[in-house]
């Protein structure tokens, strides 16, 4: 129980901070990859806040949706990535970044069954690393981005690989795989914020 609390913590902490130094870039509205992560951000310590000190029996509820929402979020962001990297007429309308958001409805009519709603957020989890990939990854190489952002997903992925791990005690992954998530959060927004790319809504 302890190291949880210490997970969560770490967790929430570095969230918080993530979200307070990408908040004054965002104000405007005008990039979206950065108002989805923050809302992204926002979803995920608002989850681990209540996990630490909300009732106990809502608490697999509140943290499965907090994640889900997160993830969702975070593959919107990737959408406008991908969107604005393409040339003008190509470009497919903003809204359709949206279209992650609507897993939530399905997530909402899937029975009680945590395991079904565990499968669906892994795999959403290893989409989003996936797509993530190879976004950072060609733009480092081809586009010289800086390595800080293929570093922050390469921390993501270490982070979701952790639990298939048999560790000598699961405590040890679980606080290995924290800091390794609060690693990639810390190497992105400091990335967003220094190396910025997209600026505009168009």
């Amino acid at each position: 129980m302890e190291i949880l609390n210490v997970k969560h913590g770490l967790e929430i902490i570095v969230a918080l901070l993530c979200f307070i130094i990408l908040l004054p870039s965002s104000l405007n509205l005008r990039n979206l990859t950065k108002v989805y992560l923050l809302g992204s951000l926002c979803s995920f310590f608002t989850s681990k806040i209540y996990v630490l000190i909300g009732p106990s029996y809502l608490v697999r509820d509140v943290e499965t949706w907090g994640n889900f929402i997160c993830i969702s979020l975070v593959l919107s962001a990737l959408f406008v990535i991908i969107r604005d990297s393409k040339p003008m007429f190509a470009r497919f309308p903003v809204y359709l970044t949206l279209l992650p958001l609507s897993g939530i409805i399905f997530f909402a009519v899937i029975s009680t069954s945590y395991a079904i709603k565990d499968i669906l957020e892994f795999i959403m989890q290893a989409g989003a690393i996936l797509v993530a990939l190879l976004i950072f990854g060609v733009n480092t190489y081809l586009f010289k981005w800086k390595w800080t952002f293929l570093g922050s997903i390469l921390a993501f992925l270490c982070a979701y690989i952790i639990p298939f791990i048999n560790f000598n005690g699961p405590s040890n992954g679980l606080l290995l795989g924290s800091i390794l998530l609060s690693l990639g959060m810390i190497l992105l927004t400091f990335s967003l914020v220094k190396y910025p790319f997209n600026t505009e809504i168009t």
